[in-house]
């Protein structure tokens, strides 16, 4: 596998290497070409820095790590150096392994595509190309690429990985149909969703230790945010319907997490003298699900210009934790759509505090439909993203075409999501 995160990196980094750990466990020999632990902080974790290159054994898979440059601006310029500079440096560490069956590229960053695509080549074996989010779509999205000139080679780039690609996993079928709309053939495009573990998040005693630890009293109403905090979760928003909020009787606010906008929003609840916002930095795996029960309600928040074709991580986990959602989102996403598909929680459109400020007043008056919510946000989650599902899948996938010439392939689009 070569991607940019992976544990002991949280979120991302654990699904990353449950997929690699579940394959080792079942008999499959497995390497790790990635960064060296850096998110969601963007610095170089502890016990890690001052390297260039890295080789350890994690739970039975060997990961490579390399070189990474740690952008200190969410701009275009330092993030194209930031996706190459792995991309080659991942290469140079790929070049001591040896006997590869089938190289798996987890983008983005979508230029680790190309050093992918030469492995493959040197080793002739299968190419498999993983998208949990579309490059340059995001980037053009969130105001991130404007140059049209940057905006062309990253097209060119896109085409060219499309095509050498043996097959490409996508995470949902928001993915699969961008890429049929760009001119992929749908015969090279697999639909197999991320996971959640099940057994682990699960619903949970509402008053627990984390509501203890935390002076949370049970009669606080508490809306929870959990995940990265940066500028395509637009949480200002959430401050805002928190401001509007503050003099109803028990509803209250936790924001749990850490990224670029962290500060700003901290500042900005201060300025406001809102005592219903909280924060908290991320939690350790192993009090996650806790922070999930102790909510009544689950929060997801996009900015307004953001259409994602994905599902975001956290939304697999609010579902598995069997708690009522409301989501601030463009009504066309990804998220939106599985919603209103599992029936399980409220869409209200973003950038609009006061119909996110509504929703959770709703949400709070009426405990049966949240309780209705939960229970078939909990059954979504156990049908469609239980983890030893998923994951077994994707076993079948590599062992189906591990040992064949790549010019034998021919993968079947699939809809296991």
């Amino acid at each position: 596998m070569m991607a940019m995160n992976y544990a002991p990196e949280e979120t991302a980094g654990r699904l990353r290497a449950d997929l690699c750990e579940y394959l080792a466990k079942i008999g499959h020999e497995v390497h790790v070409a990635t960064a060296f632990p850096h998110y969601p902080k963007w610095e170089i974790f502890e016990g890690y820095r001052g390297k260039l290159f890295l080789r350890e054994r994690l739970n039975g898979v060997m990961v490579y790590r390399s070189y990474v440059y740690i952008p200190n601006k969410a701009n275009a310029i330092q993030r194209i150096m930031y996706d190459f500079s792995l991309s080659i440096s991942s290469f140079l560490s790929c070049l001591s392994i040896p006997n590869i069956d089938v190289v798996l590229c987890v983008s983005p960053p979508l230029q680790m595509g190309i050093t992918a695509y030469v492995l493959s080549k040197m080793h002739k074996a299968v190419f498999f190309l993983q998208l949990i989010d579309l490059v340059p779509d995001a980037g053009i999205a969130l105001g991130l690429l404007r140059n049209p000139i940057a905006i062309k080679m990253a097209r060119v780039l896109e085409n060219f990985v499309y095509k050498r690609a043996h097959g490409i996993i996508t995470i949902c079928q928001g993915f699969a149909d961008n890429l049929i709309s760009k001119g992929v053939p749908n015969s090279k495009l697999m639909v197999l969703s991320d996971w959640v573990d099940t057994d682990t998040i699960k619903p949970g005693e509402r008053n627990n230790s984390f509501r203890e630890l935390h002076d949370i009293h049970s009669s606080d109403y508490l809306a929870v945010y959990t995940g990265s905090i940066s500028v395509k979760q637009g949480l200002e928003n959430v401050i805002e319907a928190a401001g509007r909020l503050k003099d109803s009787d028990g509803i209250s606010f936790l924001i749990v997490g850490d990224g670029s906008q962290k500060a700003m929003l901290m500042q900005k609840a201060a300025k406001k003298g809102l005592t219903n916002v909280r924060f908290l930095p991320p939690q350790p795996r192993k009090s996650f699900a806790q922070v999930l029960s102790s909510a009544d309600v689950l929060l997801l928040n996009q900015q307004g210009d953001v259409i994602d074709a994905v599902i975001p991580s956290k939304l697999l986990a609010y579902m598995s934790a069997g708690r009522p959602i409301v989501a601030a989102v463009h009504p066309d996403s990804e998220t939106a759509r599985y919603i209103r598909l599992a029936d399980c929680g409220l869409v209200v459109p973003p950038e609009q505090p006061q119909a996110l400020a509504d929703a959770i007043r709703k949400m709070r008056s009426k405990p049966e439909v949240a309780a209705r919510f939960a229970r078939n946000a909990r059954t979504f989650a156990e049908e469609h993203f239980a983890r030893e599902k998923v994951l077994k899948r994707y076993a079948e996938l590599f062992s189906s075409f591990a040992g064949l010439k790549p010019g034998s392939i021919k993968p079947s689009c699939s809809n296991n999501t």
